[in-house]
């Protein structure tokens, strides 16, 4: 069954404003350049490794409790290993010009909120 010309407008018209939302939520994600520090990322490893050591000899030693800590020092590692910090010369030289000076910056969902009620808003 075919669109009304009523409906078919709806739809053309949502399509429109979801490419437009999602333009407008691509350039807020590439603010700032994000990579993984070869530091953390080492430490991690490491950290991982030793985890699994530990969990495997609280398994081989049937001792519930230090199979739970090595899979805690494991899942840490992990986490170090790959989380990204921000590149230090991009926050150092344009991120207090871009702020306007010393004001605190507004977290992912407060700026996408605030951009939302703009555009709700018609401005």
């Amino acid at each position: 069954m075919g669109l009304s010309e009523r409906e078919q407008q709806l739809l053309d018209d949502m399509e429109r404003r979801l490419y437009q939302s999602e333009a407008d939520v691509m350039q807020a994600g590439s603010g700032t350049p994000r990579r993984l520090n070869l530091r953390s990322l080492v430490l991690g490893i490491l950290l991982g490794l030793v985890g699994v050591g530990v969990m495997i000899g609280g398994v081989a030693a049937q001792q519930l409790w230090l199979g739970l800590i090595g899979f805690a020092v494991m899942l840490g590692g992990a986490v170090l290993a790959f989380s990204k910090r921000e590149d230090p010369l991009a926050t150092e030289s344009g991120a207090e010009s871009a702020d306007g000076g010393g004001r605190p910056r507004e977290s992912f969902s407060d700026r996408m909120e605030r951009r939302w009620d703009e555009r709700m808003d018609g401005r």
